[in-house]
């Protein structure tokens, strides 16, 4: 009985302080000009993913948005989001950085309206996302969040509505 329960326990001892070994002794690359394993990707993007769904969720999405919040999030999402996120109708952008952006346009946003205007608000640690709520109100966070929210949706017309308007 005595090698069962040693047997048993044994995983919850070696593979804490093997994973502590890993990372103490420097053996985990850091470079940012090289892809991460994809086990560090799924972990990284799956307690990202689970931090921002438990911070959000007393966060409840205003009414639906409407086009004009739509339009308005969209002309704010350009000037200042679409360098980093990409522009919609256009190709996507340099991808050479480190962690990538995601391209909104192109990949859509895997997040609720609540959870989109929390990262906007708070940003996301270590990662090129910072935390843009000091400089919106909380009606433009809410009008960002339902145009990243429909982004790779859009209809021509939406797009061509939030173009700066040429002199």
């Amino acid at each position: 009985m005595k090698k069962f329960l040693f047997g048993l326990a044994m995983p919850f001892v070696v593979f804490p302080l093997a994973l502590l070994a890993y990372f103490g002794l420097g053996m985990s690359e850091t470079r940012s000009d090289v892809k991460p394993p994809a086990w560090e990707t799924l972990l990284i993007e799956s307690a990202v993913r689970a931090a921002v769904r438990r911070s959000a969720k007393e966060l409840s999405a205003q009414a639906p948005a409407n086009q004009e919040a739509i339009i308005a999030g969209g002309k704010l999402y350009l000037a200042g989001c679409a360098g980093c996120h990409g522009e919609p109708g256009k190709p996507g952008g340099d991808l050479a950085q480190y962690p990538p952006p995601p391209q909104l346009p192109h990949t859509g946003c895997p997040y609720s309206e609540p959870e989109i205007a929390w990262i906007i608000k708070h940003g996301i640690r270590l990662t090129g996302m910072s935390a843009y709520g000091p400089f919106y109100k909380e009606n433009e966070l809410w009008a960002l969040a339902a145009f990243v929210h429909k982004i790779n949706a859009l209809s021509p017309a939406e797009i061509q509505a939030i173009q700066p308007k040429k002199p």
